[in-house]
């Protein structure tokens, strides 16, 4: 039936194939109605499934569920029936992630009726994607055209509500007091937050749908048994909140089936770059040098001798120097070497006396070197900060000369302290007046102190378009205890203050602040950048910064924080076995590089075909039937994971690689493992991992009394073991080869050949997940998503 759904739009025109057959109104927060094609199924319907047969993973005490289970809607007990859902559209170009909450969407106003004032039992539903075309007919878009990395979607009700939020990066405090930022997938910067206007209410206001939810959606079953279901009172709207990876080669495949699939252009990190790949690198989120790993912690440098702890990687070396040297209008280049007549590890200089605001920072990876930081002691040094007071120093350590260079306002005072971030500090300093009068001072707490004798010598002062600008020199040493002694043992980080007056003489000042001016070897071996203290692994913490090119069709921006976190064993295995994907100063790929219209190429690689984006819609067809209280039970959904928490890197594997095994049939198989509890009794496990790696995933229980670290699969009863179904790699729509299909595990009636549910309350659980590591793989997932009750 047509159906006209209301979309909250605030996206500009987008490209065809269109979605739209009308539209009125304008302006962003207007509702605009746009006619779709929606189906509405009558009830009871007897239409097939939206993607065919399914299957399910039979359960160690259940007994023919794929003979007995009604694994087509229409089969339900009691009857069903359904209703479409479109999401806005979605529009990217090659390498763009696309992941934000879409425009709410109204259900057709036909279900919206019906169940007004009622409650709604969904009791499963299927899940694809789809361009949609202006005469109303529809074609699947292959999944090696446009990657579904995972979705949420959130059916709210009259008596709740979706309300948007913009986050300002991963910083924003509001996104880190929230409870799904630092979990799962966590959430995007553009989220809908859904709110509960009648709590208390004695049916569910919304619904979170989810399970099977990345690369496995499309064929994986999303039900459940007879007589549980996901209820909501009066639905009304649907959120989207895609992760789509846009892989499709413009030159070689078509967007629709049949297509065969052809590799595109793919960072130099991608570990599928081979000819025969079956699936694009982009989908694994690889990290870019578009990217940059912001790592926190705190450095500190060394002048002399060797770093106690070396920072371990270019990306933290390139994080950690302008911190530590970064004074205002500091730049930074950077480079990588393997040399071992220079300091292993991260160092520091400048290229020139005239280029000293410009750092160079060195990763040097040969570790074995022992070269000595700034090669035992630098001859030349240079440095330039900007602040109030343009301040640039040099130290000749040969000729025993310490030049300074201050720049100002000429028509009032200026000065600079050295070694001090206070007055209080009794700092020696340098006063120039717009009298052209240089004196030497020692301050004190908000007194101008004392007049020194001079031991600068002025080499010029002179006045340019408003700027002062003073040259003198002075030994290396200071005349007395009143003085300060550039040391350049200890000079790469030298703190300062600085001020500017309103009168023409030294008066109170009218801005004063702290600075620091990193002094570093000129042309020369630079100063050690060290970790301050040891950061052990699977410690660091920080974020990814995009920096976008010059190209127009690069439109990504921003950072996003780093929330991964490997448990100890016997909680997980991956901190025991080193996985990348614990710590950020050496992770190289996964859910945490893919964000909001980032591209996944390198940064001298063009977007292509940038005249070319795709536009399509997620489709989701809720299965449905009317809530009865004396037969539906109403399902939680909730999330166990086992890596960090949810994904890792799938080494490739070899003999001495942690845990991986070499099986007879000559694949190699990566394992993790995991302990942990949950609460109450299973209806459902969907075990959410990605394609072109995952295998099985399997869930045990023990007895409190063995304890957590005598959990495991010996010790432990078989709840459900999950087996990936690869497809067959044909043109028909869902088989494309490498992607997967992820029977789930169902609870309920023995006529259906399952299980009663298991209660989990009390015991221990652990998970086993196994995975290809013939080739590796960034960003596999290990991610039990389950409906319980």
């Amino acid at each position: 039936s047509k159906a006209t759904v209301s979309v909250l739009n605030c996206s500009a025109p987008l490209h065809p194939p269109r979605t739209h057959l009308f539209r009125s109104g304008a302006g962003c927060g207007t509702m605009h109605h746009v006619a779709l094609l929606l189906a509405v199924g009558g009830f009871p319907s007897t239409a097939p499934n939206m993607n065919g047969a399914y299957v399910l993973s039979e359960t160690p005490q259940g007994s023919g569920a794929n003979e007995k289970f009604p694994l087509s809607y229409k089969d339900y007990p009691r009857g069903v029936e359904y209703f479409d859902v479109y999401s806005p559209p979605i529009t990217t170009l090659y390498s763009q992630v696309f992941w934000r909450a879409t425009d709410p969407v109204a259900i057709p106003e036909e279900i919206k009726a019906k169940y007004a004032g009622k409650g709604m039992a969904v009791v499963g539903f299927e899940a694809d994607q789809v361009h949609v075309y202006e005469n109303g007919t529809e074609a699947r878009v292959p999944i090696t055209v446009a990657y579904n990395h995972h979705f949420e979607v959130t059916m709210t009700g009259a008596k709740s509500r979706v309300k948007r939020v913009k986050y300002d990066g991963p910083h924003d405090p509001r996104k880190q007091a929230h409870p799904r930022a630092h979990m799962g997938h966590g959430i995007p910067d553009d989220y809908y937050e859904v709110e509960d206007l009648a709590p208390g209410n004695a049916l569910p206001t919304s619904q979170h749908f989810g399970g099977a939810n990345g690369g496995e959606y499309r064929k994986s079953f999303h039900g459940s048994a007879p007589g549980y279901a996901r209820v909501i009172e009066s639905p009304d709207t649907v959120t989207f909140t895609p992760m789509q990876i846009d892989t499709w080669n413009r030159a070689a495949m078509n967007n629709t089936y049949p297509t065969k699939f052809v590799a595109g252009p793919q960072p130099r990190n991608s570990l599928a770059r081979g000819p025969g790949a079956a699936h694009s690198g982009l989908l694994e989120c690889p990290v870019t040098t578009r990217l940059s790993r912001v790592v926190d912690g705190t450095y500190k440098t060394a002048e002399r001798g060797a770093c106690e702890h070396t920072i371990p990687t270019a990306a933290s070396c390139f994080a950690a120097g302008p911190k530590v040297l970064g004074g205002t209008g500091t730049k930074f280049t950077t480079r990588t070497v393997a040399n071992a007549s220079l300091a292993p590890g991260c160092t520091a200089s400048v290229a020139s006396r005239g280029a000293s605001d410009s750092v160079i920072l060195t990763y040097n990876s040969e570790m074995s070197s022992t070269a000595a930081c700034a090669d035992g002691g630098a001859s030349l040094l240079a440095g330039t900060t900007q602040s109030l007071v343009r301040m640039n120093v040099t130290l000749d350590v040969a000729a025993d000369v310490a030049t300074l260079v201050l720049s100002g306002p000429s028509d009032v005072w200026f000065g600079a302290g050295f070694g001090a971030q206070a007055m209080k500090d009794a700092p020696w300093a340098v006063i120039c007046e717009a009298t052209g009068n240089v004196t030497e001072r020692k301050l004190m707490d908000q007194d101008p102190g004392k007049v020194l004798a001079g031991s600068l010598k002025v080499v010029s002062n002179t006045v340019a378009n408003g700027v002062r600008t003073v040259v003198a020199t002075r030994a290396l040493k200071g005349a007395g205890a009143d003085y300060y002694t550039f040391d350049p043992a200890t000079a790469a980080v030298l703190p300062v203050i600085n001020a500017v007056g309103s009168t023409p003489t030294i008066s109170y000042h009218k801005a004063k602040t702290p600075a620091h001016l990193s002094l570093l070897p000129v042309a020369a071996a630079g100063v050690c950048v060290c970790e301050a203290a040891d950061m052990p692994f699977g410690h660091a913490k920080g974020t990814l910064a995009y920096t976008p090119t010059s190209q127009p069709a690069d439109v990504g921006a921003g950072s996003v924080g780093w929330g991964n976190s490997c448990p100890a064993a016997p909680m997980g295995s991956l901190l025991a076995q080193g996985n990348p994907t614990c710590d950020l100063r050496t992770y190289v790929g996964g859910q945490i590089a893919c964000h909001h219209m980032w591209s996944l190429l390198d940064a001298d690689q063009d977007i292509p075909w940038a005249d070319q984006p795709i536009e399509y819609h997620l489709k989701f067809r809720f299965w449905v039937q009317p809530y009865n209280e004396s037969y539906h039970t109403n399902l939680q959904h909730d999330v166990w994971g086992i890596a960090s928490p949810v994904e890792y890197d799938v080494p490739k594997c070899n003999a001495t690689t942690p845990g991986c095994e070499l099986r007879a049939d000559g694949t190699w198989v990566h394992t993790i493992s995991g302990t942990f509890t949950g609460s109450g009794r299973l209806a459902a496990a969907h075990m959410h991992c990605h394609a072109p790696t995952c295998l099985s995933m399997a869930l045990y229980r023990c007895p409190a009394s063995v304890g957590t670290d005598g959990c495991n699969a010996a010790t432990g009863e078989l709840l459900c073991r999950e087996n990936a179904i690869y497809g067959a790699g044909t043109a028909a729509a869902f088989e494309e080869a490498g992607f997967i299909a992820q029977p789930p595990c169902m609870w309920g009636g023995e006529e259906f050949g399952l299980e009663e549910p298991p209660t989990v309350d009390g015991y221990i659980l652990h998970s086993v997940k196994t995975a290809n590591a013939t080739e590796g793989h960034h960003g596999e997932m290990a991610w039990q998503q389950v409906l319980l009750f």
